[in-house]
């Protein structure tokens, strides 16, 4: 089997990711029969192949080392694992019939290994339909399968970061983030007046932080439906003044989402 734990640095980028608490929580985890169904693991792309070979060396071993030379891990070679599912490409998400070709080859009894692991790459960019398509995979994946999910953004869609174990190996100084929605009338004035000549993705790349708060906060319906706003602005190339509306409306105003986007059709 073939050496799936280089040294975990290179230039520009210092994370020892097996070094990391987070790690060590999740390894912790596995040994102790733990591991999730459902992982979701928010970091640079640069990391994102290091981190795959960590976790998948483990949850497809047999014993849950990676490291005592059973049939499992003997079966890695340079294109992956036979157990090993693969959604996508870091940076290219998958689309719908991509997935739902996915989700039938996940419930086929595993290979060599004990369990099947599905990897969706670039999960946060994913389009609504796709992403919706895995949510009851996401909250019950088939008996012996497990799922990665790996993201850039902390931005998955909250129906599916609900279901997740979550981990952030982004800094949080990194992070492009205004903490929460403006609480008060007059910060709603200025964030307004802030916004309304951003491009439509830098905008988005400011709500996608309120939907983490949100999330963190357990708001996921909230959430979702200003995913859901993001998601048609960007699909509608809406102009970024309908889309502050829209975010007013349902943030502060409390209109349902559904309610906001029957009234702007008629207008």
């Amino acid at each position: 089997m073939p050496d799936l734990t280089p040294l975990l640095s290179e230039p520009g980028d210092t994370l020892d990711i097996a070094a990391s608490a987070e790690w060590a929580n999740l390894s912790s985890s596995i040994s102790n029969g733990r591991a999730p169904h459902a992982l979701a693991v928010c970091m640079s792309h640069t990391l994102v192949s290091r981190f795959l070979d960590l976790y998948a060396k483990r949850v497809l071993c047999r014993s849950g080392t990676g490291e005592d030379g059973c049939v499992s891990c003997r079966a890695w070679r340079e294109g992956g694992h036979p157990d090993m599912l693969v959604l996508g490409r870091t940076g290219e998400p998958a689309g719908i019939d991509d997935c739902m070709a996915f989700q039938s080859a996940l419930y086929l009894k595993p290979v060599i290994a004990s369990v099947k692991l599905g990897v969706i790459h670039s999960a946060e960019n994913m389009s609504m339909p796709a992403a919706n398509s895995l949510l009851k995979l996401a909250e019950e994946p088939p008996d012996g399968g497990r799922l990665l999910f790996t993201v850039e953004r902390d931005s998955l869609i909250p129906t599916i970061r609900s279901r997740v174990w979550m981990i952030n190996f982004i800094e949080p100084t990194r992070l492009p983030r205004e903490p929460e929605p403006p609480p008060k009338p007059s910060e709603w004035a200025e964030w307004l007046e802030r916004t309304r000549r951003l491009p439509l993705e830098e905008l988005t790349a400011s709500v996608d932080s309120w939907i983490v708060s949100l999330c963190e906060r357990g708001k996921w319906k909230t959430a979702a439906s200003v995913q859901n706003i993001m998601y048609l602005a960007k699909l509608r190339h809406m102009p970024v003044s309908m889309v502050q509306d829209a975010l007013y409306a349902l943030l502060w105003e409390g209109m349902h989402f559904e309610h906001i986007f029957g009234d702007l059709r008629e207008t």
